[in-house]
């Protein structure tokens, strides 16, 4: 089966995720299923589900359960759902159970839309043709992964996935949960671009977070791993006034990724004899080099350059004082790259939206 989200670069000849794979955007014109939560007809998907939408839900339904959340932060929150679904609280339990629920129902919802391919729900995504809806239809197997996905979260999201199929009478996706996702894309990377027999700095950076790690490989398997302490993703903002904000702004993320992987590398080589490949994967699409210039805080450095990983091969070849090569990877494709031996298979990634890779692209 033909995946029509991949292109080819003419750069070099490498496999790339096109940005219309993009979820978030598929707007559910007609549900395929009604009497479940009939509301989210007419919304995007990531009005229907998302960190963001799912917070305010808690926070709405604590406030009927008499629940104090006021001191804790809306990151913290969705792991407050999870914990909560197993308290020995009745009232956080019951509104854990109430919230989850909800959104295991809805993500099931998403789910039939893209298996049943309503005509409505066709004619309302204009950039996908008919092989696009063929492939989500002829898809087995989908992994989730991400916050939204682990523990006893992830695992009553699969329950209501499946019972939305099942009250819609459809064989439903085979749906894989993966738990410890925290540092998936840095494996998923290692895995597959690591040269045999080398340690090399792998970096995850998100629009939150930049996780970075040290992996060696040896005899064609991962043989070692060794998590650094996560640094705050800065300069994140993608809205600017005028040109000269955005390129400023540019500018300054730029440096500050140049200083976390410089000082990264810089630390690791005091032990460990790394290579001269370091690994990445951003929250943009990416292609031979190339960032997404519409899509997510990491857009802004396109004004730097197009060809954003030799400017960073470049500044972070000075600063380090040796020639290092840099491979930039789409972070959801990083994550689709760990489960390479899945066949048929979409792996998506529950948090601030969707984010969508493939295990069986050509990188």
């Amino acid at each position: 089966m033909k995946n029509p989200f991949l292109s080819v670069s003419d750069v070099d000849q490498t496999e790339y995720l096109t940005a219309r794979c993009s979820l978030n955007r598929a707007v559910i014109a007609k549900l395929p299923l009604y009497g479940v939560d009939d509301e989210i007809e007419g919304k995007a998907f990531v009005d229907a589900f998302s960190t963001p939408v799912i917070v305010e839900e808690i926070r709405r339904t604590s406030k009927r359960y008499n629940i104090d959340l006021s001191g804790i932060s809306d990151a913290e929150l969705p792991k407050i759902l999870s914990q909560g679904l197993e308290s020995d609280d009745a009232r956080l339990r019951q509104m854990a159970q109430r919230v989850t629920k909800k959104f295991g129902m809805r993500l099931g919802l998403l789910f039939l839309m893209l298996k049943t391919a309503l005509p409505e729900n066709r004619a309302a995504r204009d950039d996908w043709d008919d092989a696009c809806w063929e492939f989500w239809q002829e898809i087995e197997t989908i992994v989730l992964t991400g916050g939204l996905a682990s523990s006893m979260l992830g695992r009553r999201f699969k329950e209501y996935i499946h019972a939305v199929f099942d009250l819609a009478g459809v064989k439903p996706y085979h749906i894989m949960l993966f738990d410890n996702g925290r540092y998936l894309g840095v494996m998923g990377l290692a895995q597959r671009l690591m040269e045999d027999d080398t340690s090399a700095l792998v970096l995850d950076m998100g629009h939150t977070g930049i996780k970075r790690a040290l992996v060696r490989k040896r005899a064609g398997e991962i043989a070692g791993f060794t998590p650094m302490e996560s640094l705050p993703s800065l300069y994140m903002q993608s809205r600017f006034d005028d040109d000269d904000e955005k390129l400023h702004t540019a500018i300054e993320l730029h440096r500050h990724i140049v200083g976390v992987t410089a000082a990264s590398y810089r630390e690791l080589s005091q032990s460990e004899e790394l290579s001269d490949t370091i690994l990445f994967s951003i929250a943009n699409y990416t292609h031979s080099g190339r960032l997404n210039a519409e899509r997510g805080g990491y857009a802004k450095l396109c004004e730097i350059d197009v060809d954003y990983a030799r400017i960073l091969e470049e500044d972070l070849s000075g600063e380090l004082h040796r020639r290092v090569k840099v491979r930039l990877v789409h972070d959801s494709t990083a994550s689709a790259l760990y489960f390479s031996d899945v066949e048929n298979a979409a792996c998506i990634t529950l948090g601030t939206g969707f984010g969508v890779g493939f295990p069986n692209i050509h990188i």
